[in-house]
């Protein structure tokens, strides 16, 4: 099916898994392959669900049904998204999926959302299960539960959503062309704020959006085209309004911006939430990784620790450092992480002490044993007799940490002693040089464009937040803000 503007799409994941949905001569009006061009209007996988470099949308989608105990229990389901157009691909801001059980019984709604960073993040919503007492008018299943996921740089994560739903009239499959009438399912999202209570509940209505055909045409050719011929330049301005809107509510609102969170990943808490695509790692958080997992290849031999690196995705895995004969209940670290900037936080931090503090007060990594932690990162004892001057660059290090913060940095790095040759310590030196100086940058970026940030989440403030954090409750947890300000 063509809903009407903007234009999007309602497929069934069988059909197009199958090709049965490819228009045009050799499918170059609509094609569904792992390609972006050669075709007028596409849906390929890569842009949705997880981030494997495999498998079809709908593989990705059961993956995700098995993360969260529905695996097994799909037989197909409706798609509503929007699709690319002459290998453009805009932000999807929303897909839905409808899910239906064998015997055509609708039983989930997937929501798959996006924001403009290239993360994604979804809530599972079955039918019959937490649902509200009383669907909205013109709705038939509704759920209230809370944020979990950023989106909009002008809201954080805390508050509620309310998503009404009304769903598809009929499953995608086990019907007949021309018998029923086109299915139309709807979704309407109220963000509501949360009450001021020490349990937080749903308060007041925020905003709403709303993702409702006014019209559905069946899919061909003719109504693709025709469809397209309207609005020909709908599916690329998506981002650009987006921007157009951030101006209006920055700029003439006066509404403060919250810097990104890490996304959450599926928790044992939730099982039904959790992120499915994070941000990419950079040059220098890769350089920074292959740093730290050379360091602790040969540290592990040392001390007779392993040590497990735990990332958010599932679909990325875990990395361990054993020792190649192992004792016999030998004690192991867990690093739990939520961001590639872990390695970016060792390497740049002075000492590990820092680096914990840090990584916690940032909401990054937590460790399973503090103590472990502190011993795996420790600095290399200096030479005896020898008088302890700071390493050039311990003294580049220590320029953005606060001088009141009563920890004391090594006058050599852990992570410094594995470059055994000049060339490596140049290289090194300049990665930690520029990471630091792109960070002010960051600051300068923000100062002449005149952007405002909600007060206390400044990224250039890290150092203040650590500081606050260890006086206050030492390596406690700095809390979000509740909200956007607006500056008259």
């Amino acid at each position: 099916m063509l809903s009407s503007t903007p234009r999007s799409l309602l497929v069934s994941l069988n059909a197009l898994e199958s090709h049965s949905l490819d228009l045009g001569w050799h499918g170059w009006h609509i094609r569904a392959t792992a390609g972006r061009w050669g075709r007028l209007v596409g849906l390929r996988p890569k842009p949705y669900l997880t981030d494997t470099p495999e498998g079809s949308i709908r593989e990705r989608l059961e993956k995700v049904l098995r993360d969260r105990g529905f695996g097994g229990q799909l037989e197909d389901a409706w798609m509503m998204t929007m699709p690319s157009l002459l290998g453009f691909e805009g932000i999807n801001p929303l897909t839905v999926y409808f899910c239906y059980r064998p015997g055509g019984r609708f039983f989930l709604t997937v929501l798959e959302v996006h924001n403009t960073f290239g993360e994604s993040h979804v809530y599972c919503l079955e039918t019959g299960k937490h649902e509200d007492k009383t669907p909205s008018r013109g709705f038939d299943h509704q759920w209230t539960f809370p944020r979990a996921f950023h989106v909009s740089p002008f809201n954080d994560r805390s508050g509620f959503y309310t998503v009404s739903i009304k769903a598809p009239t009929h499953p995608p499959t086990g019907h007949s062309d021309g018998e029923t009438s086109p299915p139309r399912p709807s979704v309407r999202v109220h963000l509501l704020t949360p009450t001021d209570d020490p349990i937080p509940a749903p308060g007041a209505l925020k905003l709403t959006a709303l993702l409702r055909p006014t019209s559905a045409t069946p899919l061909s050719s003719a109504s693709l085209l025709y469809a397209l011929s309207r609005a020909p330049f709908d599916l690329f301005l998506s981002f650009a309004r987006i921007l157009y809107v951030a101006w209006i509510l920055h700029y003439k609102k006066r509404l403060d911006v919250f810097i990104r969170p890490e996304p959450f990943p599926v928790s044992a808490t939730d099982p039904m939430a959790g992120g499915v695509r994070w941000i990419e790692a950079g040059f220098f958080e890769r350089y920074a990784q292959r740093q730290v997992s050379s360091f602790l290849l040969s540290r592990v031999e040392e001390t007779g620790v392993s040590v497990t690196l735990l990332p958010p995705s599932p679909t990325h895995p875990s990395s361990s450092f054993s020792p190649a004969a192992p004792e016999e209940g030998s004690p192991s670290l867990t690093i739990t992480y939520l961001s590639p900037r872990l390695f970016t936080i060792l390497l740049l931090c002075p000492s590990a002490a820092h680096a914990l503090l840090l990584g916690k007060t940032e909401h990054i990594f937590s460790v399973d044993s503090e103590p472990l932690f502190l011993a795996i990162f420790a600095a290399p004892a200096p030479p005896p007799g020898r008088p302890l001057f700071l390493s050039r660059r311990q003294r580049v290090r220590s320029w953005p940490v606060p001088r009141d913060l009563p920890l004391d940095i090594p006058a050599k790095h852990a992570l410094d002693v594995s470059h055994g040759s000049l060339w490596g310590t140049l290289v090194s030196t300049l990665v930690v040089c520029t990471l630091l100086f792109m960070d002010r940058v960051e600051e300068w970026i923000f100062r002449l464009l005149r952007a405002r940030l909600v007060p206390g989440v400044e990224p250039w403030k890290q150092w203040e937040r650590a500081g606050s954090a260890y006086r206050g409750d030492k390596f406690g947890p700095a809390k979000e803000p509740l909200g956007s300000v607006r500056r008259d």
